[in-house]
């Protein structure tokens, strides 16, 4: 096993930018000899209507009087090829969950049928009322990949209302962490979201604020492992989300949901066109909620715990010609959370008379009234160019920028006064975090012929990270706090650059075998420089149009975060905020070896099963922890890891009133030797790190899953239930080793309840009861102090009731 670590000089990056676009656009001139023999063909491809060519939609082939005469699947370029029976006239037209595309009529005669391009467009129809058939399977990827229609999402119990991490429990692989967020194959976050194919640079929180609300979601495909060339920097999974867009008639909603927990959320859509050329989407959205954030005790939300968010959505898009589109979208997020307390806590009388000897007015407060809060805020735009340069060649070209901030405010002395063991360290603290991203990419596919898909691409990013960190503590003289609150300030300011480039050949000799064959290059400056070349190599074999198995290898390369904290800069050195232990190395990007074995069935038109085996091992396996009682979280990194886990899912469709899908998965992680965050640890957990054989993560759970019943009870009414069940993240007794145990499993059953009111002309009313919880099983996700990590439990949602109203109309 060998790595690349040598550090690399700065480099010129207008050098790296004709270098990418050589590395590029050399495929452009390469000859397009797509070859087709025998037979009546009809060949085509099928398209969004801003130029995106859609995979895995069905297309079907009908005579003149309607019948079915074939149909077939659409390829990773969306082009698709059909056999006509013989000469005649026939319709085809293209469907994919709620996308449909108008019919085309072909003449098949004894001259070759020119290309078809079919455009879909999204169905007027209410999406739980859409009827479709399962997707496809696709024998061509090295990957599983997992989709969530906005039908699915519409099934789950908050409907659209739903949040983001909440709609990602669904997928097979994902752990339910606290502070939202979800771990996908064990690994802690580490996936990268999409928006029209476009990746969204990382936020200097990723805690509480949905990066794009499931309310704006046309579909999300998900992609885990078997990470074609193209997906690079956050690997764990990809989900790449279709935003909804405008159309013509135009169409909107306005929606109140609300229920427990004080909880209140309007929000209004519209999508429409201007002319001919022009369309255009506005999604607004507010929230409020006395449970803003999963607190520290069981049973209802808790004290201190009250938030607020607005969310707006913008897309437009400009279609200049066939073979043109512009898409602007605007994304902004403003929210304020309140941080929940304990209840009940003595404070610590030690602590308070250091406090009243140089504030002798001061009183702590009860420990449920301790005023902290986090602020967030966030702002995204990119302009896409999309170009068609013929019928085989296509490009996307997008520039994006960025602006994200959170902001915690502690309230100093009273964290101090509840200060349980003064032996240990302790403080309180501030953070101030934002940064500004922006950046480039370039997506080229080539489609040379019948055996070679070739793909290709750079991207480009410049972010600007600043963290500004203030600690509150005492002097500590012979081990106990002393004297005064003393105050220290770090200011960390850096810009960091990456540059990433791809090619990818799918290679398909006959109609069984099919090799993903591509490598990247990453490289990165900042507070480190640091690069690697990736090969990625996949096999698929379809056996039958039914069954595909696939093989994969690959190198990944995950950079760290730049916003970390300048510990030094603090100076801790002889007060109570000092760690235990002082190694202050820099953090160092994740390099790893990933292997993937997997199978997908599909039984008919019933099911789809899917069966994967992954194998991960890492040097500088990235994890995160907190620093003092601030909830943004600090990366650090072990020496070495591993992660490894099998999964099985399967979507059913027995009717067309009845459908589920649900998934299991088992998998662990762990990690040997702390490469960096010393001071984010205890020395005893350090110890443990550093044995021969490590310590598990401590975002690990053994057993996650999930399942999905729904059923059209009548014409109008959908009834849904929910299943959620995780097998506990880790934990450990006093006196254990360091995540040696599992906390308690969490089973969790929701209930959803919809009926659609139809008004007149195309106007209808939705109406839906979710219950959430409903055996009101009380756990803790986590446990605080007994994990790497989180020092803070988080409890689940006790049994809740929601309501919600929307009314659809159409212009």
């Amino acid at each position: 096993m060998s790595y690349l670590d040598k550090d690399l000089k700065k480099t010129n990056h207008l050098k790296w930018l004709f270098l990418g676009l050589a590395f590029t656009f050399i495929f452009g001139f390469l000859e397009d000899s797509y070859a087709v023999s025998g037979g009546q063909k009809i060949a085509g491809h099928v398209q969004n209507v801003d130029l995106r060519r859609v995979a895995q939609a069905t297309v079907e082939l009908r005579d003149q009087e309607g019948a079915l005469v074939t149909s077939e699947s659409t390829d990773d370029a969306g082009e698709f090829i059909l056999v006509a029976p013989g000469t005649g006239v026939f319709s085809i037209r293209a469907i994919q969950e709620t996308y449909r595309s108008e019919y085309k009529i072909v003449e098949v005669g004894n001259e070759e049928v020119g290309p078809v391009v079919l455009t879909m467009t999204v169905t007027q129809e209410i999406a739980l009322e859409v009827v479709a058939p399962l997707l496809p399977i696709q024998p061509k990827s090295s990957s599983e990949t997992y989709s969530l229609s906005r039908t699915e999402i519409e099934a789950l119990p908050f409907g659209s209302n739903i949040e983001f991490n909440d709609a990602l429990l669904t997928i097979p692989g994902a752990v339910n962490g606290s502070l939202k967020q979800v771990h996908i194959r064990q690994d802690h976050a580490n996936f990268q979201v999409r928006i029209d194919g476009v990746p969204i640079p990382d936020t200097v929180s990723s805690t509480f604020t949905d990066v794009i609300s499931p309310r704006a979601w046309e579909r999300a495909d998900i992609i885990l492992g078997g990470m074609e060339a193209q997906f690079g920097n956050r690997t764990a999974a990809v989900i790449d989300i279709t935003s909804k867009s405008g159309t013509k008639p135009g169409f909107g909603s306005i929606q109140l949901f609300g229920g427990s927990n004080e909880t209140v959320i309007p929000s209004f859509e519209y999508g429409g066109t201007a002319g001919d050329k022009f369309r255009y989407y506005v999604l607004n959205s507010y929230t409020t909620t006395s449970r803003g954030i999963d607190p520290p005790t069981l049973g209802d939300s808790g004290f201190h715990n009250e938030s607020d968010r607005n969310q707006t959505f913008i897309r437009g898009d400009y279609q200049l010609n066939n073979n043109n589109n512009f898409t602007l979208l605007f994304l902004n997020s403003i929210a304020k959370f309140q941080i929940p307390n304990t209840p009940n806590q003595i404070a610590n009388g030690t602590i308070v008379g250091l406090i009243q000897a140089n504030n002798p007015g001061f009183n702590p407060v009860i420990s449920q009234d301790i005023d902290e809060s986090q602020k967030e805020t966030n702002q995204y735009a990119h302009l896409v160019w999309r170009h068609d340069v013929n019928a085989s060649q296509f490009f996307s070209l997008a520039g994006y920028l960025r602006h994200t901030r959170a902001t915690f405010e502690t309230d100093p002395l009273n964290v101090l006064a509840y200060t349980g063991d003064t032996d240990e360290p302790f403080s309180a603290g501030d953070q101030d975090r934002f940064a500004y991203s922006n950046g480039v990419r370039l997506d080229y596919t080539n489609v040379l012929n019948s055996e070679h898909l070739v793909k290709a691409g750079f991207q480009f990013d410049r972010t600007q990270a600043v963290n500004k960190t203030e600690l509150f503590a005492f002097n500590r003289v012979g081990g106990a706090p002393m004297g005064s609150v003393l105050m220290r300030r770090a200011d960390s300011r850096l810009i960091g650059y990456r540059e990433e480039f791809w090619v990818q050949d799918q290679y398909t000799p006959n109609d069984q075998w099919t090799f993903n064959l591509g490598v990247r290059v990453d490289n990165i400056h900042g507070f480190i420089e640091a690069a690697q070349i990736s090969p990625r190599v996949g096999a698929t074999f379809k056996a039958t149009n039914n069954h595909a198995f696939h093989a994969f290898y690959g190198r990944l390369f995950t950079p760290p975060n730049l916003e970390a904290i300048r510990f030094v800069q603090l100076n801790t050195v002889g007060t109570t905020a000092e760690p235990e232990n002082l190694t202050n190395n820099t953090v160092k990007p994740e390099r790893s070896h990933y292997f993937e074995v997997g199978s997908t069935h599909a039984f008919g038109q019933i099911a789809v099963v899917q069966l994967t085996g992954y194998y991960k091992l890492s040097k500088n396996l990235s994890d995160a922890g907190q620093f003092g009682t601030t909830p943004l979280l600090n990366f650090f990194a072990f020496k070495n890891g591993w992660q490894r886990g099998i999964e099985g899912s399967i979507k059913v469709k027995l009717t067309d009133n009845l459908s589920a899908r649900g998934n299991v998965a088992w998998g662990q992680c762990k990690g040997q030797g702390l490469q960096s965050g010393h001071f984010l640890l205890e020395q005893q957990e350090i110890n443990d790190i550093e044995t021969s054989e490590g310590v598990f993560c401590d975002h690990m759970q053994e057993v996650t899953s999930s399942a999905i019943l729904t059923y059209r009870l009548l014409e109008h009414t959908t009834v849904s239930g929910q299943m959620l069940f995780g097998s506990g993240l880790r934990t450990a007794s006093a006196g254990e080793k360091t995540n040696s145990q599992s906390a308690d499993s969490v089973t969790t059953y929701n209930l959803s309840l919809t009926h659609v009111l139809p008004l007149s002309g195309k106007q209808r009313l939705l109406f839906g009861f979710d219950m959430i919880n409903v055996f009101d099983q009380q756990e803790l996700l986590n446990i605080g102090e007994q994990s790497i990590g989180l020092g803070v439990s988080h409890a689940n949602m006790p049994r809740s009731f929601f309501f919600r109203t929307q009314w659809f109309f159409d212009s």
